[in-house]
């Protein structure tokens, strides 16, 4: 909190001071430029390929509030209180729209870099100009799906419920595993990779101790997805994010580390990119409907991938599980229902049950520990219910025996969980009938 404070006092003014946009050839590049006066001065790149013909001034709006979003990555190393837009103008709307992202959304930030401060006190949103412009209105036509991908199940089980439908799949700076995962994708119309290049100046402050953590990413994808479904000409944007993105990850607390893929925030931004254009282009999870139990269970399914999806953030880079850490351990134990242990550990290469370096993981991502790991995983009752399939099932290992008594007096059914549908979703109608076609058997 100390290191906070001193350096909100030393650096006072964030500043998004300018946006360009330019085509070369069959690329847009967009590149934003931001200053913490006084620290340094920081510029993000994105580059996106045009699939079709667009209108420069829409494509400009959308750019300038993808950088808005880019901004809170150099923001975070001293948290200026003032944060002014030189470039641009939001409506006091907009301005407290923002506010709660960068609140929200950096919880886990906060919470693990010991700041307190109230939604109202963590940053103030200031324009050169003054209120937002009317939504630019699109005549365009849209068709078929733009489906992010990053090699994890998830996308994966979006990409396999979308077989028959116009689908191109979408990737930003697409490692091994996501080019992997594509590749496996036999049905798809095509893929849009746009590509994103951070200032290394802020890695260079990080390791001098100024402040570092985690992101709301999932907004940043959000943005730009919408960019390349404006230059791509698809319809629907369909994330892959369920209902258990919505569980808080430090109990009685509002820290999510997934809360820009939570329900709420895909409703705000739903509202939000309404106030720029008035483009054909919906944004939507298709799994929201579903738990993390449903997924991995359609998942087991989708065997043509089982080789080549990582789920692993420390490892999906080199195109490998860590088998270290709680991303990996989750997989594995949300799997045991729907494949048996020579499957699992055909796909991991070990038998992640029977390492006791898991153990604080696996405590945490059962509920035993208050908090959840900082990860995107499943809720603990599906972790609770995974188990407890597993060891009714006659199943052992190192930890399920160590923490037998808990596990089996877990409440929560996993065929019940499997039959469950979520109605807190923005789902077209025409998807939720794939979706419960898959699911349920429904016609």
């Amino acid at each position: 909190m100390g290191k906070f404070e001193d350096l909100r006092e030393k650096y006072d003014t964030f500043r998004y001071k300018n946006y360009t946009l330019k085509r070369e050839g069959g690329e847009y590049h967009i590149e934003f430029s931001y200053e913490i006066p006084g620290l340094s001065t920081f510029c993000t790149k994105w580059s996106f390929p045009v699939q079709r013909e667009a209108d420069e001034t829409i494509l400009r709006a959308l750019a300038f509030h993808l950088g808005m979003a880019e901004s809170i990555s150099y923001w975070k190393c001293a948290c200026p209180k003032r944060l002014i837009v030189d470039c641009g103008s939001f409506s006091e709307e907009q301005c407290a729209w923002w506010e709660k992202l960068y609140y929200n959304g950096l919880g886990e930030f906060m919470y693990r870099n010991g700041i307190e401060a109230g939604r109202d006190e963590l940053v103030n949103i200031e324009c050169a100009g003054t209120g937002a412009a009317a939504p630019l209105h699109d005549a365009a036509a849209y068709e078929g799906c733009l489906v992010p991908v990053g090699g994890g199940k998830d996308s994966v089980v979006s990409l396999e419920l979308l077989r028959g439908e116009k689908m191109t799949t979408y990737s930003i700076n697409g490692n091994s595993t996501t080019r992997n995962v594509i590749d496996a994708c036999r049905h798809k119309d095509g893929d849009y990779a746009a590509k994103r290049i951070l200032d290394k100046k802020i890695l260079e402050l990080n390791s001098q101790g100024y402040l570092n953590g985690h992101i709301p990413f999932s907004s940043v994808v959000a943005f730009s997805s919408v960019i390349a479904a404006y230059l791509s000409g698809r319809r629907y944007i369909i994330l892959s994010n369920e209902t258990s993105a919505n569980e808080t990850t430090v109990k009685d607390s509002f820290v999510n580390h997934q809360y820009s893929k939570s329900y709420e925030f895909e409703g705000d931004f739903t509202s939000y990119i309404k106030e720029v254009t008035d483009s054909d282009i919906h944004y939507f999870s298709l799994l929201r409907p579903l738990t993390e139990l449903q997924i991995a269970w359609l998942f087991s399914g989708c065997t043509g991938y089982h080789g080549v999806f990582r789920s692993c953030n420390a490892g999906s880079k080199q195109g490998i599980w860590c088998c270290n850490c709680p991303k990996c351990l989750f997989v594995y134990i949300i799997l045991t229902p729907f494949l048996s242990q020579e499957e699992l550990v055909g796909i991991f290469g070990e038998n992640l049950l029977e390492k006791d370096s898991l153990d604080l993981d696996f405590r945490e991502l059962t509920g035993i520990e208050e908090n959840k790991p900082f990860e995107c995983v499943g809720t603990r009752s599906e972790v609770l219910a995974s188990l407890k399939a597993f060891v009714q099932r006659g199943g052992k290992s190192l930890l399920t025996e160590r923490y037998r008594d808990v596990i089996l007096g877990a409440q929560g059914d996993i065929e019940e969980m499997l039959g469950e549908w979520v109605d807190e979703n923005n789902v077209p109608e025409q998807y939720q009938k794939i979706l419960k076609g898959r699911l349920f058997g429904e016609a």
